[in-house]
């Protein structure tokens, strides 16, 4: 089931992003980067029990090839500060799920 999640919220995050804007959003482009990793990195893990490294170089190769793809669209543009907001995003999605992990595990070790 957490594939299947992972894998249609990878689609829309694809289609999302290199579709042309069409309405902008109420919130920070560099906020919804970080939002959009964040939960990326999270869903990644937990479907394909990756390592840190691993998901962390995987999410980084995704988002540094979403921003060369924009690079060529007419209608989009590539910016680093989005692939910085994307590795913030993965970073803390990573220590997020580390530290909720780890309380899960010391919670079933005291039953």
């Amino acid at each position: 089931m957490i594939k299947t999640v992972f894998w249609v919220y990878l689609v829309f995050m694809l289609l999302f992003s290199f579709a042309p804007l069409g309405v902008e959003l109420p919130t920070s482009d560099k906020i919804n980067h970080f939002v959009e990793f964040f939960v990326f990195s999270i869903l990644f893990k937990e479907a394909y029990k990756t390592s840190y490294w691993g998901n962390f170089f995987y999410s980084l190769f995704l988002s540094v090839f979403i921003e060369f793809v924009q690079y060529f669209l007419p209608y989009r543009s590539a910016e680093f500060g989005d692939v910085t907001a994307d590795i913030l995003g993965i970073t803390s999605g990573l220590f997020i799920y580390f530290v909720l992990k780890l309380t899960y595990m010391e919670l079933k070790n005291e039953e």
